[in-house]
């Protein structure tokens, strides 16, 4: 009778103190969660996410440029007078001589080609400032100078047994395209090109968001790796890259 006493009181016993262990376990997780949580969202309001900043391609905005092609940037518009002679006007009289004056008209356009732009020549070194190098200026010798419609012989002289030489005025038709081209250099033309040119070429690359832009004068040295200033409090968060 003495055991079965014995048996019961250690069940009971048993079960009390499975019950007693359950309640102080239970009692430790909800403290430990009340703590838990208020520093969790307190970690989370003392640190705030940084966008990152991720640079242009300086090969992908060198592309852009390239489609620009090739841009007319100065042109300047004169008037010629030029002199041809063949044969000697002292021999016999100049019997077998020819004159001409040919007043030129005309217009020299210069220009920068972008096609010729390498990734080379354009260096990105932070969100904001980029460093270019543009093709120099130059005259374009494929458009022609001469304005055939305003260009007219003034005055043409045959001497008496002479005939008129179409090959003359071929000629001076071609010498007054080449001063007129010379006269063009001599006005800066090339130099009034190229701050076009910078002036365009700022215009643009402030259209995508670069707010300082040093041209140089040769190609740039590549800049150093960008590092984004990460504010205190703030830490960097990485893109998720899209599906």
């Amino acid at each position: 009778m003495l055991r079965k006493l014995m048996y019961l009181f250690f069940i009971i016993f048993f079960v009390m103190a499975s019950f007693a262990i359950y309640t102080v376990i239970s009692t430790v997780n909800k403290v430990d969660n009340a703590v838990a949580e208020p520093l969790g969202d307190l970690f989370k309001q003392l640190i705030v996410p940084a966008t990152p900043v991720i640079l242009p391609s300086n090969t992908t905005i060198v592309q852009e440029i390239n489609n620009l092609a090739r841009l007319e940037t100065a042109s300047v518009e004169m008037e010629k007078v030029v002199t041809a002679e063949r044969g000697d006007a002292n021999l016999l009289w100049g019997v077998m001589s020819e004159s001409l004056i040919f007043v030129a008209h005309g217009k020299v356009v210069a220009g920068v080609d972008f096609a010729e732009m390498t990734p080379d020549n354009l260096q990105v070194v932070d969100a904001d400032t980029v460093m270019v190098y543009l093709p120099p200026a130059k005259i374009f010798d494929d458009l022609p100078a001469l304005d055939t419609e305003k260009s007219y012989v003034a005055d043409r002289d045959t001497g008496l047994l002479a005939g008129a030489d179409a090959q003359l005025e071929t000629e001076v038709r071609r010498v007054a395209e080449a001063r007129l081209r010379e006269e063009a250099l001599a006005t800066g033309l090339l130099q009034t090109a190229n701050v076009n040119a910078q002036n365009y070429m700022r215009s643009f690359l402030q259209g995508l968001g670069f707010t300082e832009i040093i041209f140089t004068e040769t190609v740039p040295p590549t800049p150093l790796p960008f590092v984004q200033e990460v504010p205190k409090g703030y830490i960097l968060v990485t893109p998720t890259p899209g599906p």
